[in-house]
């Protein structure tokens, strides 16, 4: 019977063993994976006390299974490589992790280290002193689990009280944060009380109940621990970002977030959420519905009903004021599906509310002001260039048929023939612009013949060829007809060659060409004069160019006429564009559509500008 026994005590103490080294493989991995987020201080203190435990949980597994009292010291010592340190490095976890950093001072850290230190070093040279245990003999009696009979000594209960101050310290911060953390950092905070809890209890229960004679519970309750740890690592993001970051962005956000349970109580408010409504500033944690906080704004109340995701602006009295906000109601769901609660996000928008008020009742007045001013300008426009048109006639009349040719009376009459032609003109491409930003262009694409029309461009313009003495060629295909907007297009070739005269100096040469290329119609104005500064070029028919440089002449402009030319050659379904050498002159050139490849549709001015 006896033998019965040893035989089955002896297989209890090997399967205990088993236990504890899978339980030290567990503490290990649960190291590993803490260490590889070592950036964080939580993490590194997470696998220093992983490690720790696992040599207390290695040595006991080979001290229970020992032969003899050298082996089971040899063991003993290896567990004591880990043991002192264990609480050590798991308060200070809980410092970090609970946001207490602050107080953790180097010379803190380094006073938290002394003891263990001590406990470490009189275990080992426990043979000389004995202060650590009274007595450590052998027994391998068919009645103890343990092999080890154990007197502890005045250092060990020095340990003992150590390590429950410390452990009492943990626990009184991770209660405190639970307390007042949102309920994502407190399933965090309960992983981390019960990894200290349980080593803690099995710890007492041992000291109290089996005495020295049985097997010792606490590596135990640190298996319990490693997987505590490993559970909050994959259920929960233990160790992903460090719980108190979570907590200050929470409080610290800009938006009021009011969290309520299952049973649409409050669970948790931040301080704006408290800074905005005043039903949430005497909240101090209790358990109350939402119904009850909020009785006064039922629409509030039956968006929260109403379940899932919802935005909407309602309006909330607080006191006086009435006062406009954003509200976002999501639900909030585990893992699993199962609801737990809803998360209420208030914005206040009070002040863009009244800003879109005022900004409404300004465009309304700048809408009347607008069609006040295209009215007012249509009848001045019109007004000026009635008698500027009758003024453009009457000059060319009287220079042709009252005035001798190389008078001075006629060179007087050409310079005031030239400003009345290029204010006319002026006006003709300013109420062109105008119609072009009111989209009120007529667009009458049709098939016509190129060189009639820069022949009677050039012609328009013979007093600025005559006054700078510019030689003016023009070659155009026979047969040149294009599918275009006539008008437009002759405002543009008139453009394009009073734009070559500016920019050409005395005595100096412009020429005009059109040819078809490839279905086609290319029309080119080229000229000898100072070219285009490249800069300019970038938006040069994008863009008016208001205080364009003046011409060779002192000639001024306002930037409009290729502004338009450019909207006018896009708009009848071709491409314009230039090529300039500074100080050898200029090529203008534009596409239109020939007869052969017309299918010119009528665009609009967004669409144009878009190009």
């Amino acid at each position: 019977m006896n033998r019965l026994a040893e035989v089955s005590v002896l297989s209890l103490r090997v399967g205990l063993s088993e236990v504890l080294l899978a339980a030290t493989a567990l503490m290990l991995v649960v190291s590993y994976l803490a260490y590889r987020k070592r950036r964080q201080d939580v993490a590194q203190y997470c696998a220093w006390a992983m490690l720790a435990a696992s040599f207390y949980s290695f040595g006991y597994a080979c001290q229970i299974i020992s032969t003899n009292l050298q082996q089971a010291k040899l063991w003993l010592n290896v567990q004591y490589i880990g043991i002192p340190f264990i609480v050590t490095f798991w308060l200070l976890l809980a410092i970090v992790y609970t946001g207490n950093r602050a107080y953790l001072k180097r010379w803190a850290a380094v006073l938290l280290f002394a003891i263990p230190v001590i406990i470490l070093i009189s275990q080992l040279t426990n043979d000389i002193h004995h202060l650590f245990y009274r007595e450590l003999r052998f027994d391998p009696s068919d009645s103890n689990l343990s092999s080890v009979v154990i007197t502890k000594g005045p250092l060990y209960w020095l340990h003992f009280g150590y390590f429950n101050v410390e452990a009492v310290v943990g626990m009184a911060l991770y209660l405190r944060m639970y307390a007042k953390s949102i309920p994502i950092v407190r399933r965090q905070v309960v992983m981390l009380m019960v990894s200290g809890a349980a080593p803690w209890l099995l710890n007492m229960i041992y000291l109290a109940i089996f005495g020295r004679a049985e097997v010792d519970l606490t590596p135990f309750g640190f298996a319990i621990s490693s997987f505590a740890y490993l559970w909050g690592i994959y259920r929960f993001n233990l160790l992903r970002l460090v719980p108190i970051a979570y907590q200050k962005v929470f409080e610290t956000m800009q938006d009021g977030v009011v969290i309520l349970d299952y049973d649409h109580n409050l669970s948790h408010v931040n301080e704006a959420a408290r800074g905005m409504l005043r039903e949430l500033r005497l909240w101090n944690g209790q358990t109350v519905s939402v119904h009850k906080v909020f009785a006064s704004n039922p629409e509030l109340l039956a968006k929260i009903a109403a379940g899932g995701a919802d935005e909407s602006r309602i309006a909330i009295r607080q006191g006086q004021e009435l006062r406009q906000y954003q509200v976002r109601i999501s639900t909030i769901y585990d893992q699993a599906g199962m609801e737990m609660g809803k998360l209420i996000i208030f914005s206040d928008v009070t002040q863009a509310v009244l800003y879109q008020e005022q900004l409404l009742a300004n465009a309304s007045q700048l809408e009347e002001l607008n069609a006040f001013k295209d009215k007012l300008f249509a009848v001045v426009a019109h007004d000026i260039r009635d008698p500027l048109a009758m003024m453009v006639n009457l000059s060319e009349i009287i220079e042709e048929d009252f005035i001798e040719p190389g008078s001075e009376e006629s060179h007087i009459f050409q310079k005031i023939g030239g400003q009345v032609r290029d204010t006319h003109l002026l006006v003709e491409n300013l109420l062109d612009w105008v119609r072009s930003q009111r989209d009120k262009i007529n667009f009458h694409p049709m098939v016509w013949e190129l060189e009639p029309s820069i022949h009677q461009a050039a012609q328009t313009l013979k007093h600025h060829l005559e006054r700078k003495r510019i030689r003016m060629s023009v070659s155009v295909q026979e047969g040149s007809e294009v599918y275009a907007d006539k008008d437009m297009m002759e405002l543009v070739l008139r453009n394009l060659m009073l734009n070559a005269i500016k920019y050409t100096g005395t005595g100096g040469w412009i020429q005009v060409e059109a040819a078809d290329h490839g279905g086609h119609m290319i029309v080119s104005v080229k000229d000898s004069g100072a070219g285009v500064d490249s800069e300019v070029g970038k938006t040069l028919f994008h863009e008016v160019q208001p205080g364009s440089a003046p011409g060779t002449d002192g000639e001024r402009g306002t930037g409009l006429g290729l502004y338009l030319c450019g909207k006018f050659v896009r708009l009848n379904g071709g491409d314009i564009g230039y090529t300039s050498v500074p100080g050898q002159g200029s090529t203008f050139y534009f596409t239109l559509p020939s007869t052969k490849t017309a299918n010119v549709r009528q665009r609009t001015w967004k669409e144009i500008d878009a190009i």
